[in-house]
């Protein structure tokens, strides 16, 4: 499937089988506050990246449920924040090597200062792209994905896969929880800041 099409299916997934937490999320971002993003953190959007938030601008803050496993869909302006005080820190020498990279867009949010990242440069394997996991306080540089169409592809399974384990019509917040994404053959690629 493609991106757009994993997205669709991701929507009806959530409209039929969490309607609570649909209701949380936010509008799509407009091209206006898109193109003020990138203008802000100084990065062009790769086209999956901007149909994501093309599709619901994240969450609302009031809504700490999780999309998947332990990780919330933070808006465009969340972002930005998250990234302004990484690259601060960054630029006042506070980082060791590879503990941020200005080009990470941390389109996920524990909500405690970890992310997982679309890395537009290629950190340590040289594949833009790709999705990393940034951790506030741990060296553990991951990259879990090649891409944002494979994990999108793993998130839409693992609702499938929990749902058809559970008979049920509608997913608990513990269930979301306990999802784990199956990464594709090959990832996570284990990799350590500093």
């Amino acid at each position: 499937m493609t991106f757009q099409q994993l997205l669709s299916h991701l929507d009806t997934l959530l409209q039929q089988h969490r309607p609570e937490y649909y209701e949380e999320l936010n509008p799509p971002a407009t091209a206006a506050e898109l193109a003020a993003f990138e203008a802000e953190v100084g990065l062009t959007l790769p086209p999956e990246l901007r149909a994501w938030f093309s599709w619901h601008n994240g969450q609302s803050e009031e809504c700490f449920e999780s999309l998947v496993a332990n990780y919330e869909c933070p808006s465009l302006s969340s972002v930005a924040e998250s990234m302004r005080i990484n690259r601060e820190l960054l630029e006042a020498g506070d980082y060791a090597a590879n503990w941020w990279q200005p080009n990470w867009v941390p389109f996920l949010t524990n909500g405690s200062g970890d992310h997982v990242c679309l890395d537009l440069e290629g950190t340590f394997t040289g594949q833009p792209g790709q999705l990393i996991e940034h951790w506030h306080d741990w060296e553990p540089r991951d990259v879990v994905f090649p891409n944002l169409t494979a994990w999108l592809a793993a998130v839409v399974q693992a609702y499938e896969a929990a749902l058809a384990e559970t008979g049920e019509t509608e997913l608990t917040d513990e269930q979301i929880l306990d999802l784990e994404l199956e990464s594709p053959a090959g990832f996570p690629l284990a990799f350590r800041a500093g």
